[in-house]
């Protein structure tokens, strides 16, 4: 009976994993005429975090090149989200700002975010404390295993 249980679980687990993934693939106006992917709204959703931010740190954050972040910038800034400028403070560096569409576009996520978050929360509220605690470490858990198996598959490919 465990056993079944187990892989019911884990069965479970899967479908939500792949309903996650599924939301994450799907564009979205976020409230403008601009249907966006994921990584860039991401990307406006840094960039409204850490205002003036250069290409250099945002790729760092971000875990990706700096040339796949200029060319997500490109791609930002000829649909009005985001504006490149000589920092205020040094004539040798450029930063990146959003415009007032990007900051549309920030401040829809920001609030589709809370209510996500909101919304997951009310699923488990009624829930004592002691299972509560059990699903957290039962989470931190599975990142980890996650965690490995990237590190895993990275070590693969070199």
């Amino acid at each position: 009976m465990k056993k079944e249980m187990l892989v019911e679980l884990s069965d479970v687990f899967l479908r939500i994993v792949n309903r996650y993934n599924e939301i994450e693939k799907m564009p979205f106006s976020y409230g403008t005429d601009t249907q966006l992917h994921v990584s860039e709204v991401h990307t406006i959703e840094m960039i409204g975090n850490n205002p003036n931010i250069n290409i250099t740190r945002l790729s760092s954050m971000q875990g990706i090149t700096k040339g796949a972040v200029s060319k997500r910038i490109q791609n930002l800034r000829s649909r009005g989200l985001v504006n490149k400028t000589i920092s205020p403070v040094t004539e040798n560096e450029v930063v990146i700002t959003l415009t007032d569409k990007g900051s549309q576009v920030f401040r829809a996520h920001q609030h589709y975010s809370e209510k996500l978050n909101k919304s997951i929360a009310q699923l488990y509220e009624g829930l004592p404390n002691e299972i509560l605690s059990d699903l957290k470490k039962v989470g931190n858990d599975t990142e980890q295993l996650f965690i490995k198996i990237i590190e895993e598959r990275k070590e693969s490919t070199e």
